[in-house]
């Protein structure tokens, strides 16, 4: 099983998760940053909340010394938040920026987007990105489901898929070909998000593995 967003190190049987690290300065209180050696699979990124704008360069500077690194196969998490974070303006000019790099160290993008589809998409027709773009923890409608399907991106599902009917109903309206499960910061399993998404399309397990590790490998070839 692949688990493609997770903040928890604990090792999960048969399941390969990709820890997320969050690109912090002064690297020294950063445990996530210090122990990457220890994990196999990660992604990092400079999180729109966590942008330091008196320290932005440094902040590219950690990111692109671990974007060579053998084990981190993503970055991210990175986007867009109305919500939290520094000024708009500003996320959007380190998104772009971090969608740069993703493109010269060929990384497949995390992507975190609070309420700022519309920019997002914007972005995406600005800049053309080649690498794959993957929107995590997706909980909304199908309608912005089938928006963002059209757009290429792929979407990933979590903890809401085994509570909220217009998540459920945004799953069964995506091809199975642009489909990931994680635990993002969720105290679950990612097996307990397989079970129910191959119980609503009434497929095996083992069908579903094979079917979310086939989009895996895609995503690198």
């Amino acid at each position: 099983m692949i688990d493609i967003h997770t903040h928890s190190i604990e090792k999960s049987e048969n399941v390969k998760k990709h820890f997320n690290v969050i690109v912090k300065l002064p690297v020294g209180e950063n445990a996530e940053s210090d122990d990457l050696m220890a994990f196999d699979y990660l992604s990092v990124g400079i999180h729109p909340w966590f942008i330091e704008t008196d320290r932005i360069k440094e902040q590219y500077e950690l990111l692109e010394s671990y974007l060579g690194l053998a084990q981190v196969k993503f970055l991210g998490e990175i986007g867009l938040d109305k919500i939290k974070g520094p000024d708009f303006k500003i996320q959007q000019e380190v998104f772009i920026k971090q969608i740069r790099l993703a493109e010269r160290f060929k990384k497949p993008v995390i992507i975190h987007c609070v309420r700022a589809f519309n920019e997002l998409l914007g972005i995406q027709k600005l800049i053309k990105p080649k690498v794959p773009m993957i929107i995590h923890g997706f909980n909304k409608k199908k309608e912005v489901a089938h928006t963002l399907l059209q757009k290429g991106f792929y979407l990933s599902f979590g903890k809401d898929l085994l509570s909220q009917k217009h998540v459920k109903e945004a799953f069964l309206a995506t091809d199975l070909d642009r489909v990931f499960f994680e635990t993002d910061d969720a105290d679950l399993n990612v097996k307990d998000i397989y079970q129910e998404a191959s119980a609503l399309l009434g497929i095996s397990i083992n069908e579903l593995e094979e079917k979310i590790y086939n989009n895996y490998l895609e995503l690198f070839l």
